[in-house]
């Protein structure tokens, strides 16, 4: 799902995208992070993904992750961009 967000980032400070966690959780999928972390870079707004999804999809492949790593995952990402 594509989300265009550039109209809304003036004069915002962060953006934050994380996934759901939980047994119940929609799919996160990595394009997604990456095409709203793009959007920010573009307009120079501090962005940060905070934790990936219980599913994730990267590259086309379907991953179900538990919930103690989410956060870490996000971190290994290393796709936080600070002005």
């Amino acid at each position: 799902m594509d989300l265009n967000i550039e109209k809304y980032l003036k004069d915002i400070e962060l953006v934050i995208v994380g996934g759901e966690s939980d047994k119940n959780a929609r799919i996160l999928n990595y394009a997604w992070v990456l095409d709203i972390r793009n959007q920010c870079v573009k307009a120079n707004v501090n962005f940060e993904f905070r934790q990936c999804g219980t599913y994730f999809v990267k590259d086309g492949k379907l991953y179900k992750l538990q919930v103690k790593d989410l956060c870490r995952q996000a971190k290994l990402a290393n796709i936080n961009y600070n002005i």
